[in-house]
């Protein structure tokens, strides 16, 4: 019990808070109501790429090559660091593109770099959500572009937010107030 949770008032659809140290749930609003998750879909993304480079499968100094299908599942007015097809780029700042401004084709770059084909990751994520307990989540691409198949809760993003701030790339990246691609 806490004064200060019982006086809270949240203005959100869906809205949870919890202790990162032990998990437990001290405050939650519609905290299992399905919500579409758009870009926080990216820390899975980030977190299924720094697990392959924990099983030796990729380096952060890995350079993947942008292939055709870096715009799949991406509309026009999606977020964007303009990267091209053709382009090599390191695992890293394919990391830094995700995480800080968004990049959805950085997501399908990952995507193929991991998996080999954005759908084969794709059904990774939900493998990985499965494992991790998120039981209300469905994804349908990478980076979170809106598609009705793609769904979470508050609290399976708190699930899965928990597992990648286990990686200290990850902390960094997120702490960082920005990055310069090269």
């Amino acid at each position: 019990e806490s004064a200060i949770l019982n006086e809270m008032e949240v203005d959100a659809a869906a809205a949870i808070l919890v202790d990162a140290d032990t998990g437990t749930v001290l405050y939650e609003q519609n905290a299992h109501a399905q919500r579409y998750p758009a870009s926080i879909t990216k820390v899975m993304t980030a977190l299924l790429t720094l697990e392959a480079v924990d099983r030796g499968e990729l380096t952060l100094e890995t350079v993947v090559t942008a292939s055709s299908a870096l715009h799949t599942g991406i509309g026009e007015d999606a977020s964007t660091a303009d990267i091209q097809e053709g382009e090599q780029m390191r695992v890293i700042d394919l990391l830094y593109a995700t995480l800080l401004p968004s990049a959805n084709e950085a997501c399908n770059i990952l995507a193929e770099a991991v998996s080999g084909s954005v759908d084969a990751f794709v059904e990774l994520m939900d493998q990985r959500a499965a494992e991790l307990g998120m039981e209300d989540t469905h994804f349908a691409n990478s980076h979170g572009y809106h598609d009705p198949d793609h769904y979470t809760t508050a609290y399976d993003i708190s699930l899965m937010c928990r597992e990648a701030m286990e990686h200290e790339t990850f902390r960094t990246i997120v702490s960082s107030l920005n990055y310069t691609l090269p």
